[in-house]
């Protein structure tokens, strides 16, 4: 199994039912065609890979995701594309190049910590801070209940379609009776 680090340069293909995901990774100066269930996975995020690379008899030489993480961007070029690629609705490059210039480093925790301080950026108002730090948490949540799921040995795909039956509350469910997923799901 081998890792491959990178961003996630453009988006070619998303099932939103089960999360099966096409996609341009920018990763050690190079771009490699992934594939595979990357369910809430968006175009600017920096993630690490596990999986294989290999041969389609169609579309040539691909990388296999069975496993990933999202790894949230530590500088202000990734957050910038990272808020400037479409993943946060309402957000394009223009206000993300706004919002990095003014937190700088500190932009994230800003918008998770503090999202009423995006006002002091022009072309922000009140309503549209809080709706940017929503998607921010909701993204996050997801994130948090696959990795939380994947302990157990339970895959992005079946994950996904946990998370999205329970929400938040899988974590209940899980400590309560998580044979109720047998059940359920």
């Amino acid at each position: 199994m081998e890792t491959l680090s990178g961003y996630v340069e453009h988006i070619i293909f998303q099932n939103s039912e089960n999360g099966y995901t096409v996609l341009n990774l920018a990763a050690e100066g190079e771009e490699v065609i992934c594939v595979g269930m990357c369910k809430g996975l968006s175009q600017g995020e920096s993630i690490s890979a596990q999986g294989e690379y290999i041969d389609h008899p169609v579309y040539g030489s691909q990388f296999k995701i069975s496993g990933f993480q999202v790894v949230v961007p530590q500088d202000s070029i990734g957050m910038e594309r990272y808020l400037g690629s479409g993943a946060i609705k309402g957000v394009g490059p223009a206000l993300a190049a706004r919002i990095v210039k003014k937190f700088g480093d500190d932009t994230f925790r800003i918008i998770e910590e503090e999202p009423e301080r995006l006002t002091e950026v022009r072309g922000i108002s009140e309503r549209k801070a809080r709706e940017i730090a929503v998607q921010m948490e909701e993204k996050r949540d997801l994130r948090n209940a696959l990795v939380y799921l994947q302990q157990y040995g339970i895959s992005n795909t079946l994950a996904v379609k946990i998370y999205n039956a329970y929400g938040e509350s899988l974590y209940g469910v899980m400590r309560e009776n998580p044979y109720r997923l047998s059940e359920e799901i």
